[in-house]
């Protein structure tokens, strides 16, 4: 009976395993993009804004860390260059996730993203900031692990790159 079971259960597997993993490779990678794209064509379009966010509001003597260093806040070179960079990897890295080229590479360069706004941008544990966390951030982190864990499948130029060689 355990035996049947086993076979059985290989047997879906061999049949499932080649057709959900590439579609859920693509879906993870259109999710994750769309979410960090948005956020960086936001950024994009007002520069200024994304650099006061950085200055006075994300990197202020609210959050614990900056505190710590003993800063009020940061200097306004610094946020507009941090709101250059991130606006550039928000936009940059989720276009190479939708096509699926370098997929571990952006997905690498979006988790130090994902990790910076967790850990530095909203670091505070209210019940809402774990809420955040939960019903937010924790997908990014889990799907970003796996898209770095298993790199683009069957549906992405890393994939049709390497059938070329």
């Amino acid at each position: 009976m355990i035996a049947n079971i086993d076979k059985l259960i290989r047997k879906f597997e061999c049949f499932i395993a080649p057709m959900a993993s590439p579609v859920a490779d693509l879906i993870l990678r259109l999710a994750v993009a769309h979410v960090f794209l948005l956020s960086g064509m936001a950024k994009l379009k007002n520069l200024q804004g994304a650099g006061d966010l950085f200055q006075y509001e994300w990197f202020s003597d609210e959050n614990w860390w900056m505190q710590l260093l003993g800063f009020e806040e940061i200097p306004r070179v610094l946020a507009m260059i941090l709101a250059v960079l991130s606006a550039a990897a928000e936009f940059v890295l989720p276009l190479l996730l939708i096509v699926g080229l370098f997929t571990r590479f952006a997905a690498s360069g979006l988790m130090a993203v994902a990790l910076v706004i967790v850990v530095l941008v909203y670091p505070v544990w209210t019940e809402d900031g774990l809420a955040l966390w939960w019903s937010e951030h924790l997908w990014w982190v889990g799907s970003l692990l796996a898209l770095m864990a298993f790199g683009g499948q069957k549906f992405s130029a890393d994939h049709w790159l390497k059938s070329r060689k």
